[in-house]
């Protein structure tokens, strides 16, 4: 592991850690919530997502959609299915770092105590606004909150309870994944980093971190995020009492999988680039040589795409931190 990645303050994954008891005069109801969606072409989901939010326990809280360049009747569909949600249209796709990016900033200039970022295809359960400003609520510390994530079609067996960093590999992994919960991740606990489809981070910890890299465009921002909130002496952490059901329709579609190891190599490059040259070797070793010496010219072209967009994107994208 990296010099950067071994002075971060450490739990071992899933380990529950002392909380600060918050003052029970306080009304997590009265912090002011931004409820962030990045919705591509996909507005069917994206207004289910907010008809589950329009059930949520709590008072004060605004839905911000960021139009991340859509199709124009996606768009229009999106637009007929509103009614009280704020829509920020995009020229073009920002992928979901910058989508995300743009509704936290509109968030923070209109002074919303905490912001929500939650995949468009998700439902949450109507209680789990409420758990997640508790917990915030409960330390204040604490800079990132996760909740745990089903998988819709199967609602009792985990996606993730919160992510930790394998010693090893330096990848980001998931916690509880393909789990049946049996309650083993019960109450508030300690993490790596939290995925970015269901996040609630605290207004004042972005502004000294910053706001997530848009050079990842999709995948490894949260993980990156989450080693940047705990560097700079924030707690991450989840709570088995907010609770979503994640439809998993990825945006990448059939180019998730070039994306997550795009987003992989990006992470090595900030948080551990003595990992990196043995992963771009790795890479090319087990997937670009096979698929050139079998004559599978399409898929070795996108393994070489993703050496090129990595390169394409540490050259020519800003990171955009500043909020």
């Amino acid at each position: 592991m990296s010099a950067r990645l071994s002075q971060l303050p450490m739990t071992e994954p899933g380990m529950e850690a002392p909380i600060q008891r918050p003052d029970k005069t306080a009304n997590p109801q009265s912090h002011r919530v931004a409820i962030v969606l990045v919705n591509w072409n996909n507005s069917e989901d994206t207004l289910a997502c907010i008809e589950s939010l329009g059930k949520l326990n709590y008072q004060d809280s605004q839905i911000v959609v960021v139009e991340n360049h859509s199709g124009l009747e996606e768009y229009r569909a999106l637009r007929s299915g509103c009614t009280d949600e704020i829509i920020l249209r995009q020229k073009r796709n920002l992928g979901f770092a910058g989508g995300c990016n743009v509704g936290i900033r509109w968030a923070l200039q209109k002074g919303f105590d905490y912001v929500w970022l939650l995949n468009n295809d998700a439902v949450v359960a109507p209680e789990s606004l409420p758990e997640l400003v508790g917990a915030m609520e409960s330390d204040s510390r604490i800079g990132i909150v996760g909740g745990v994530m089903y998988y819709w079609n199967d609602p009792e067996r985990i996606q993730t309870a919160g992510g930790f960093i394998d010693d090893e590999s330096t990848r980001g992994e998931m916690l509880g994944i393909n789990e049946l919960d049996a309650g083993q991740f019960r109450g508030i606990r300690d993490v790596d980093y939290v995925s970015g489809g269901m996040l609630l981070v605290r207004s004042a910890a972005i502004t000294p971190v910053g706001l997530l890299d848009e050079r990842f465009f999709m995948y490894y921002e949260d993980t990156d995020w989450g080693v940047r909130m705990r560097e700079g002496g924030w707690r991450v952490v989840t709570t088995s009492a907010a609770k979503c059901w994640h439809k998993d329709k990825a945006s990448a579609g059939s180019k998730k999988t070039y994306f997550i190891q795009h987003g992989y190599f990006m992470f090595l490059y900030k948080n551990s680039p003595n990992h990196l040259p043995r992963a771009l070797r790795l890479y090319a070793r087990h997937y670009l040589r096979p698929h050139l010496a079998r004559r599978e010219w399409r898929l070795a072209w996108a393994d070489a795409m993703v050496y090129w967009k990595f390169l394409a994107r540490l050259a020519f994208v800003r990171a955009h931190l500043q909020p």
